[in-house]
Formats: C-alpha cells, sequence, structure tokens
C-alpha cells in the first residue's frame, strides 16, 4: 500500500521534468533558430548594395530556405517604402534571384496555406508579371485565396486584370465588397465596363458596380450616364450624382438639379454635394432650395455647398437664417469658418463698393448672432488693419449675444495694450446684459 503514492509521486515528478526539458528545449531551438535568421539578415543587408548594382544571388546563398526568407522579407520591405527609381531596382532584383518566379509557382500549384501566403506577397511585391497567377487565384475554390488575390490585384493595379474582376462580380462569387471594389477602381480602365454589371439582376452586384463606376478615376461619357440618371434602383441614381459631379458637360448641371428633388433623400443628399463639387454658380437657386429640405442630412449637405458656391455669403447666410433653422446656419457657419472666409471677409467691411460692402456686414452680423463672435474679438486685436478692427468694432457693440458681455470682460482683462483695453470696454458698456456701467453708446475711436 505505501508504494501506491511512491509511484504516483514519481510518475507526476517524470510529467513535469519532461515538460520542462520539452519548454526549455524548445525556448533554446528557437534561440538558435532566430540568431541563423539575424546573421542571414544581416548578410543580406551587407550584400544588397552590390546586388542592387546588376548582381545576381549565388545558388550557394539561397539554398537555404532561412536565407531565401530573409533576402525576400528585406526586399520586400524595402520596397513599401522605396522611391520609384529604387523600385525599379529592387523589383529587377527579386526577379533576378528567382523568388518572384518561386512565389508565382507556389501560388499555382502550392497547398493551400502556402497558395494563400503567396498570393498575399505577390501584391507586396508590386510585380506586373504576377498578375496572371492572381487573375487565375480568383477560380481558386477556397474563398481566402480569392479575398486575398483581389487585395493583390488592387496594390499592382494592373488595367490587364481588369476584365477578370468583372467577371468575378459577374459570377456572384462570394467575398468583402469593398476587396472588389478597390480592385475594380484600381484596374479597370474604362468605366463603361461598368455599365452592363448595373443591369444585372442582382441588387448586390448592381450597387457595387453603381461605386465602383462613381470612384473610378477614369471619367465616363455623359452619353453613358444619362440613362442611368434615371435608374429605379436610387442607391445606382446617388453614385451617379456622383460622377456627374465630376462630368465637364453642361448638360450635368441641369441632371443633378432635377435629382435635388428626388423622391429618396440620399439621392438628393448626393445630388447636392454633386453640385457644390461641381462649383456652377447656376445651381445656387436649387442648392437653397434644398437647404430647406425636410431631411436633416441634406439640408446640411446643401449648407456645405452653399459654402462653395456663392459669391455673396451675407445674403445666403439671411435666407438661411429666416428659415429658422438653427442646423443648416450652423452648418453654414462652420464651413466658412473652416474655408476661412469668415476672416477673409473682414477687408470688404471697408470696401468702396456698397454691395460687398452690406453683403459682409450682413455675414458679420449674422455670424455674430450664431455665436461666432471669437473669431470677431481676434479681429478686433490682432487684424493688420486699423480701420477693419473698427469696423469690425462697431458690429460687435451693435450684437446682442449671451455669452458675448462675458467673452469681452475676459479680453479686457488680458488685454495685451491700453488701447485694445479701451476699445473692448467701450464694447461692453454697447452690451445689454452689461451691469457694470450703465452707460450706453456708439463706439468711439480711442486715444
Amino acid at each position: 500500500v505505501p508504494l501506491v503514492p511512491f509511484f504516483t509521486v514519481t510518475a507526476l515528478g517524470g510529467v513535469l521534468a519532461g515538460m520542462l526539458a520539452f519548454m526549455l528545449g524548445r525556448r533554446a531551438w528557437r534561440a538558435v533558430g532566430f540568431r541563423r535568421r539575424d546573421r542571414y539578415r544581416e548578410y543580406w543587408v551587407r550584400r544588397l548594395p552590390v546586388l542592387l548594382a546588376w548582381e545576381t544571388p549565388r545558388s550557394q546563398e539561397l539554398r537555404e530556405p532561412e536565407s531565401r526568407e530573409m533576402l525576400e522579407s528585406l526586399l520586400i520591405s524595402r520596397l513599401e517604402t522605396a522611391e520609384p527609381g529604387e523600385h525599379e531596382q529592387l523589383l529587377a532584383l527579386i526577379e533576378r534571384a528567382g523568388l518572384l518566379g518561386e512565389r508565382i509557382r507556389r501560388a499555382r500549384r502550392g497547398p493551400r496555406w502556402e497558395r494563400l501566403d503567396s498570393v498575399a506577397l505577390l501584391g507586396r511585391m508590386h510585380a506586373p508579371g504576377a498578375v496572371s497567377a492572381l487573375v487565375q487565384a480568383l477560380e481558386d475554390p477556397w474563398l481566402p485565396v480569392a479575398a486575398a488575390a483581389l487585395r493583390s490585384l488592387a496594390m499592382i493595379a494592373s488595367p490587364a486584370a481588369g476584365p477578370a474582376i468583372v467577371r468575378f462580380l459577374e459570377r456572384g462569387r462570394p467575398v468583402e465588397p469593398n476587396l472588389w471594389l478597390e480592385a475594380a477602381v484600381a484596374c479597370v480602365s474604362h468605366p463603361e465596363e461598368f455599365l452592363r454589371l448595373i443591369q444585372d439582376e442582382r441588387e448586390e452586384v448592381r450597387v457595387l458596380a453603381a461605386r465602383a463606376l462613381a470612384e473610378s478615376p477614369h471619367r465616363a461619357s455623359f452619353d453613358s450616364l444619362h440613362p442611368l440618371a434615371f435608374h429605379p434602383d436610387p442607391e445606382v441614381r446617388s453614385q451617379v450624382a456622383r460622377v456627374l459631379g465630376r462630368n465637364e458637360d453642361d448638360r450635368a448641371v441641369s441632371l443633378l438639379i432635377a435629382a435635388t428633388q428626388d423622391e429618396v433623400w440620399f439621392v438628393r443628399l448626393r445630388a447636392v454635394a454633386a453640385l457644390g463639387e461641381s462649383g456652377e454658380v447656376s445651381s445656387l437657386n436649387a442648392v437653397l432650395r434644398a437647404a430647406k429640405d425636410t431631411n436633416f442630412l441634406v439640408r446640411q449637405g446643401a449648407t456645405a455647398a452653399l459654402a462653395r458656391l456663392i459669391s455673396s455669403p451675407g445674403k445666403a447666410l439671411e435666407v438661411l437664417m429666416s428659415g429658422n433653422d438653427s442646423y443648416a446656419v450652423e452648418g453654414f457657419l462652420s464651413q466658412l469658418a473652416r474655408a476661412g472666409l469668415l476672416w477673409r471677409s473682414l477687408p470688404l467691411l471697408r470696401s468702396p463698393d456698397e454691395r460687398a460692402r452690406r453683403d459682409a456686414q450682413k455675414l458679420v452680423q449674422g455670424a455674430l448672432a450664431a455665436g461666432y463672435y471669437p473669431v470677431f474679438l481676434s479681429a478686433v486685436e490682432t487684424h493688420p488693419e486699423w480701420r477693419v478692427r473698427m469696423a469690425v468694432a462697431r458690429l460687435l457693440a451693435g450684437a446682442e449675444h449671451p455669452g458675448l458681455a462675458a467673452a469681452l470682460e475676459q479680453g479686457a482683462a488680458a488685454a495685451s495694450t491700453p488701447r485694445l483695453r479701451r476699445l473692448l470696454r467701450a464694447i461692453l458698456r454697447c452690451q445689454p446684459s452689461y451691469w457694470g456701467d450703465q452707460a450706453r453708446g456708439p463706439v468711439a475711436h480711442p486715444a
């Protein structure tokens, strides 16, 4: 009976000793492997300048798998940050060393995990010679390989792969939509190839083809886009509106103006954004109508488009404020502020042109009423023209906003010069919410 615990403890101790020996041995083996890889990497780093001078690596140097892997890893890493001239040298070295041919062979006939790794690396090599192997990988029965092939083709961006990418979507193979979209935009050089896909009965095919048409850097002709502007699918109509915004044909603007009255809100939104991108002043009335749209996002898009289109921002702001839509006013002013138009409009307060001067006054008054007084307080202090400062100060004196008085008090307390302090206090005394001094009157020129 006493022997049973002894044998149990002995067996348990043997198991623990074996596990410890395995972990220590595995760690030692991995350390040896890592040191070998480091030696190979250091060797290829020293050899790289000579290899780039059109010397071919010797077969003895590439005999070991770790040596080939380290050279391949080093060259791919350099490719990703190389200048155009060095890029050609690195790609030529990859071909001379046989690394490209080996990866193409593995992508075609290796085990599936090896095929997946090779297809991904071919894209990182950016080698046009790998396009045929990647097109073949699109037919792979294992979907991860096909998805990796799409990603690699998008990296290479070769027009030779365009027809195969279009056929891939026609067959309806399941894949991440954005992967196909990136590959199609990069490789399809003729946007008209997407037109037959837009007529497909399958919704997912139509939508992806319309998005590719909209995001393609190549421009489609107006005659091919005109029928699609009235397509029954609203997603297609919205993507076509994006394309029309970049089309140089004068007839595109009339189609976009009509699309601002579409029954679907996101089609109207795309049309308004496209009008702003086109920069056609003739669409101003349509954009102003869209600024009163029933949908909040359409109104926001219209205010952004207005900031690009208008030549009289004060008048446009007055129209927006008459609609009592605080979101539209805020969106319009934020666009002007981001573009720097609020600051650039200040010299117009002293313009000899009465129309430009009044429009600038309307803009400043509307912006002050909406709470954009920090911009103008900064102008009172830092604008290079003193007369512009005084014009802004008079408009500040006539403005009414709950937070303006407190901002003026803080500005006066932190004023850099006595003259600026007197000016800010003079503006402050004109504020209805100011209780420190009951004197009210126009802002005078401080001494």
